[in-house]
């Protein structure tokens, strides 16, 4: 049997089971957990699906495929099961398989309510959107000689619920039977010509979920097949437009501002509001796949056996067709554009435990031969009787030494020959085997072995996740990196002028198993011994994705989850730079600037509980740049070409304020709103008086003003404090002037200035395994998998 886990968090329903599926494509449940909680989604999947494991008395590693729901639904649940489900395959190494939710539902609707007669059946399955309005698809049911077919009539969309009930004809058409999600319910039955006819809260479950990947791929064997990263089926655009830029002032001299930087703001200009970044790029009509094949394909591929098989009996289209149906073939067709350019076949016979499996044929269209196509499909069945540690049985022409070298190359071993195999050719055949494929032995680290932590780091627009290598413990421990892999969503970002949480959420979805894939094969390792993940603070959806994969990933290798505070982990990363001893921050002051942080923290050690001194009121300092870079068209993100054009400008040209330093505010907190709208001002003068400023003036007395604060409150924090050391971290440390200030000012005042490489400034997944490895080192418990993110995290709290 294949077992196989399923999950769907599409709908408020958090949705995981395990089941086991034959060759003949039946599904028996072994164990599935249903919890209607909206909310719940991140605290509940991971742990219900170790229960469901441990009720179907399983261990992670016996799962073979999984199938998850990918929509549509609501953006931050549909994430947690699709993170999730990625992030479980890919750890295990097995398949996993995106179904739609909506065609899930209905084919939980044909397990429960099986066909009578020969009539076919029309099920519209509706599902709340939210925003007043309703996902929607419609099917067809009709027999066919796997007992039924639910063919997608419309595929799923999202509408205003009148104009739902009008695409449908559910007014006065009472021939459908229509699934409904509970919560709308109500407004379906009264716009529906029948009530009878109405299935209330209709949603995805495990039977359906695998019943519908079954579909897909039409047949079980299909479940094994190597397939593409799993995509969320998003309906509709982020909620984020593009702002109309004013043009910049005519009193700015730009001269100083290199051209591709102006063109870059000009660009983005011209692109006005489009709605929203596109969800994913037009599919390159010379880049090739494979999918399963359909009944529809069979003229085509029966086309393809008569240009290659004329003298050796080739299939018609109605033998293709029967042959796409058998439940345990898998039939895959290779297409470039809408050409079919090859196809293959893969029989297993036998049950999962005790299989064979046959390479029935492999075909490539003469033109496309010699491309290494046949090495793409023999990948995909090659893994199929991998996961079966099944043997392979294949027959040969003698003559045809290109396919016997290619056979050779994948282990097969000839083992016979066939007089007159062919016909009616008259030709004559070699049989091959490739013997099955044994499965990996597990090793069990040593007594003594280095242990090696990973951290996940997704609050904002990077992807992080790096690898940290403990050896020895206690105070006797040291800390190396092995690995340290981001991914940055900025240039999505960068049309909109700053960063796009729906963007970024989506963006850590695609981005989350190419980096951990990298991360692992960087540190050379399979597994790590622990998985740490931010859990706060940042932004909400951002979190989610990065968490709920992070728990999926300790899940699948049965190691300990370890949810800690992302700021905690900007200090915890001083540790890895040579030569900082770690007892120096036990009483340290750290200096926190980025685009979403702007924060003074006592720190008192490592893993410790730190107090916030003070923080932004407004705008963070980061924030303040991107703004200003905008003010002057300097594109985003604005930092670096503030920073860049500073460095050539007068830094008191210009007497721009100093926000919160009277001696009645608050001691360590900032406000950069003021500063920014003084630019502003500043520049609007200028153009009405007909004045030329030069823009690296303006950068270098817009920059100075804001390092001066931020360098005079954290040595005021060190003085107040005793602290002997200052820490500065986020990506605005990266800052030349806010560096050389700093230093400067540390040095007038005896403090040890810690900054860390630039590389470890900006999120990355480092500083989270880092700060994980001190808490495991101390002795800290791992979190319960039921712990939720948290966006709003305080500084307190290290660990949850």
């Amino acid at each position: 049997m294949i077992t196989v886990l399923a999950i769907d968090t599409s709908t408020n329903y958090v949705t995981c089971g395990i089941a086991q599926v034959a060759l003949t494509g039946s599904v028996e449940i072994l164990a599935e957990r249903e919890v209607d909680n909206a909310r719940g989604h991140m605290e509940l999947l991971t742990p219900n699906i170790l229960d469901c494991l441990q009720e179907a008395r399983l261990r992670p590693s016996d799962v073979n495929a999984v199938v998850v729901g990918c929509g549509p639904g609501p953006f931050t649940g549909l994430r947690v099961g699709m993170a999730t489900g990625a992030a479980f395959a890919d750890a295990l190494g097995v398949p996993v398989y995106s179904v739609p939710s909506l065609a899930a539902t209905a084919w939980q609707h044909v397990a429960t309510r099986p066909m009578v007669g020969s009539a076919p059946r029309r099920i519209v399955v509706l599902a709340d959107a939210r925003r007043r309005e309703w996902y929607h698809a419609s099917f067809e049911l009709q027999p066919s000689r796997a007992g039924v077919e639910c063919r997608c009539v419309s595929p799923s969309a999202v509408s205003a619920p009148q104009d739902v009930i009008a695409a449908h004809g559910l007014a006065h058409d009472s021939s459908a039977e229509v699934l409904c999600s509970a919560s709308i319910a109500d407004a379906v039955t009264e716009g529906v010509s029948s009530s009878d006819t109405v299935v209330p809260d209709a949603h995805p479950t495990t039977t359906g979920l695998i019943r519908a990947a079954i579909a897909q791929e039409h047949s079980a064997v299909g479940l094994l097949r190597p397939t593409d990263p799993p995509r969320a089926l998003y309906l509709r655009r982020p909620d984020a437009v593009v702002p109309h830029l004013k043009g910049v002032s005519q009193a700015v001299n730009t001269a100083a501002v290199e051209a591709h930087e102006l063109a870059e703001h000009q660009r983005y200009d011209r692109e006005g509001d489009g709605g929203g970044a596109e969800e994913w790029p037009a599919i390159d009509p010379a880049q090739v796949r494979i999918e399963p094949l359909e009944p529809d394909h069979a003229p085509l591929v029966a086309a393809l056996e008569k240009r290659l098989f004329a003298d050796e009996a080739p299939w018609s289209a109605e033998t293709v067709r029967m042959a796409i149906g058998t439940p345990f073939t898998s039939f895959l067709g290779l297409f470039r554009g809408d050409e079919l350019v090859g196809y293959a076949d893969l029989a297993v016979l036998g049950s999962p435990q005790d299989a064979e499996a046959e390479v029935q044929n492999i075909a490539i269209a003469p033109e496309h031969q010699g491309k290494g196509y046949s090495r793409l499909l023999m990948d995909q069945m090659m893994a199929i009787a991998d996961r079966l540690h099944a043997p392979v049985f294949l027959e040969v022409r003698t003559d045809n030494r290109p396919a016997i070298g290619l056979y050779e190359c994948y282990g097969f071993q000839i083992q016979g020959t066939r007089r007159g195999y062919y016909q009616p050719s008259g030709a004559d055949a070699y049989t091959m085997m490739r013997p099955p494929h044994a499965p990996a032995e597990t090793e069990q680290p040593a007594e003594g072995n280095p242990r090696f932590i990973m951290g996940v780091e997704s609050s904002c627009d990077e992807t992080g996740v790096g690898i940290i290598e403990i050896n020895g413990d206690g105070d006797g421990a040291t800390l190396r990196i092995a690995s340290d892999q981001v991914a940055s969503s900025m240039e999505q970002h960068a049309r909109f002028g700053g960063v796009v949480p729906e963007i970024a959420s989506r963006a850590h979805l695609e981005a989350m198993q190419p980096v951990m894939r990298a991360a692992l094969q960087v540190a050379g390792i399979e597994k790590p011994s622990a998985v740490a993940a931010t859990i706060g603070p940042g932004l909400a959806g951002a979190l989610l994705v990065g968490a709920a994969a992070a728990k999926a990933y300790a899940a699948a290798w049965e190691v300990p989850f370890y949810a800690v505070n992302h700021l905690g982990g900007h200090v915890a990363v001083d540790t890895l730079v040579d030569g900082v001893d770690t007892s120096t921050l036990d009483n340290a002051i750290a200096l926190l600037v980025s685009g979403g942080h702007t924060q003074i923290l006592h720190v008192q050690g490592v893993g410790k509980p730190m107090e916030e001194l003070g923080s932004t009121l407004d705008d963070a300092a980061g924030e303040a740049y991107d703004k200003v870079a905008r003010l002057l068209g300097l594109g985003y993100p604005g930092g670096p070409i503030i920073d860049r054009l500073a460095s050539k400008g007068n830094p008191d040209a210009i007497k721009f304020p100093r926000g919160m330093m009277r001696p009645q505010d608050a001691r360590y907190d900032f406000s950069f709103s003021g500063l920014k709208t003084a630019v502003a001002r500043y520049v609007e003068q200028a153009e009405r008086a007909g004045e030329t400023i030069l823009v690296e003036d303006l950068c270098a007395s817009f920059q100075e003003a804001a390092v001066d604060v931020l360098t005079v409150k954290a040595l005021r924090a060190c003085e107040d404090k005793g602290a002997q050391v200052l820490l500065l971290g986020g990506g605005v440390s990266a800052n030349r002037r806010l560096r050389d200030l700093a230093a400067q000012r540390c040095a007038e005042a005896g403090v040890e200035l810690h900054v860390p490489p630039l590389e470890l400034c900006t999120d990355n997944g480092v500083m989270i395994a880092a700060l994980a490895s001190h808490l495991i080192l101390a002795g800290e418990s791992a979190s319960d998998l039921h712990v939720a993110t948290d966006p709003s995290l305080d500084v307190e709290t290290p660990l949850l």
